[in-house]
């Protein structure tokens, strides 16, 4: 299932390949999750940077997710590449 998910966000303009994530969303690390049983392990990984990044997921799949388990320093972004929620980034 992450592959669909890669395949498509790889066609997205907004996407940029990455070797350490699946993929980088505005400079910012994304890993895939395609379902929920997978997101804290993507939560714990995105903790190497603090925390902040993206999770890509299936739009379809969007109901499954309450966004009050994923941290606000962390945003949710499509198959697409399409912001669904933003992550707080602090300010430099």
């Amino acid at each position: 299932m992450n592959e669909k998910i890669l395949n498509q966000l790889e066609k997205s303009s907004k996407i940029t390949p990455s070797s350490e994530w699946d993929a980088l969303y505005q400079e910012r690390p994304v890993l895939i999750v395609s379902d929920v049983t997978n997101l804290q392990a993507a939560l714990d990984k995105l903790e190497k940077v603090g925390g902040y990044g993206y999770i890509a997921i299936f739009r379809k799949n969007l109901f499954f997710f309450n966004n009050k388990l994923i941290s606000k320093r962390c945003g949710l972004i499509d198959e697409n590449g399409n912001l669904l929620k933003a992550a707080r980034v602090p300010k430099n």
